[in-house]
């Protein structure tokens, strides 16, 4: 068994894709298994991974369903499902690791801890540039200058900052945070509820903290380089002009630990679906 699953959450973004799994042949930390969680691709997604992944020197995995719409959170459902390690790192399909990137989790990890890791967003000018072959050679960290190391460091103290003070922030972005599998299990993963852009993460961290697991940073070091590419037109899909599907069930008033549609289905998961429907219709019809 490894000691932790990469997970990869991707839609139609193959060329990217690709340039993440040679990049993570790059890690100082070999104990790990790869997990793409595809929403759906129909750009030729499983091709790619079938092609790249017999190169690679560690397992990787897939999983999909046909597409319909952005079911992020379903996505990563099935590959938490498909996972076997006892630690879980989440990422994205345009999140380039830097080489000790598994090293710092692994080493920062904490028992009922969610650890933060941080990015670095890389200019369109630059993206282009990351090759396969450079992505293979690791040439993006150049772009981790001095004063985007002090950016980091300065938004790690940010982060510290608010965690003492124990407020709502700081954001668990899905593209580089990572948990004990044990604690993804206590709350049953991710709400499949969430479909669209937005909250899904952030749901977890709050049900998580109801049960004692809480946020942890490594901003500055566990580092990931972001490759620009344009927004997905389904990001500005909303519900009455300004409040999307997903704010809207964020905001319920009862928000059990263990949600009731996530890893398993749990009694009254239909009945609460079917009350966020018409939820949705009352706002839509406002």
């Amino acid at each position: 068994m490894p000691a932790v699953t990469v997970l990869v959450n991707t839609y139609n973004r193959k060329e990217y894709l690709e340039r993440v799994l040679v990049a993570y042949a790059r890690q100082s930390f070999r104990d790990f298994e790869l997990v793409v969680a595809d929403d759906g691709s129909d750009d030729g997604t499983p091709e790619v991974v079938e092609r790249v992944r017999r190169e690679l020197p560690y397992p990787v995995g897939y999983v999909s369903h046909g597409r319909q719409g952005h079911r992020r959170a379903k996505t990563l459902n099935m590959g938490i499902r498909l996972g076997t390690a006892p630690y879980v790192l989440f990422t994205d399909c345009d999140c380039l690791p830097r080489a000790d990137l598994l090293a710092v989790h692994m080493a920062k990890r904490e028992p009922r801890r969610l650890l933060l890791g941080g990015y670095l967003r890389l200019s369109q000018q630059f993206s282009s540039t990351v090759e396969v072959d450079k992505a293979r050679r690791g040439d993006y960290e150049r772009a981790l200058t001095p004063k985007a190391l002090w950016s980091l460091r300065r938004e790690h103290a940010k982060i510290a900052i608010y965690l003492a003070l124990r407020g709502k922030r700081p954001h668990n972005m899905g593209l580089n945070y990572s948990m004990w599998r044990g604690d993804l299990l206590a709350v049953n993963g991710y709400d499949e509820n969430f479909q669209g852009w937005g909250k899904a993460d952030g749901d977890v961290r709050d049900r998580l903290r109801a049960l004692g697991v809480l946020p942890k940073t490594a901003w500055a070091e566990a580092i990931v380089f972001h490759l620009w590419h344009p927004p997905h037109p389904t990001k500005f899909q909303f519900v009455d002009g300004e409040r999307t599907r997903n704010v809207l069930y964020a905001r319920r008033p009862v928000r059990p630990p263990r949600c009731l549609n996530g890893l398993e289905k749990l009694p009254g998961w239909e009945e609460e679906a079917r009350a966020l429907e018409a939820l949705l219709a009352r706002a839509s019809s406002s």
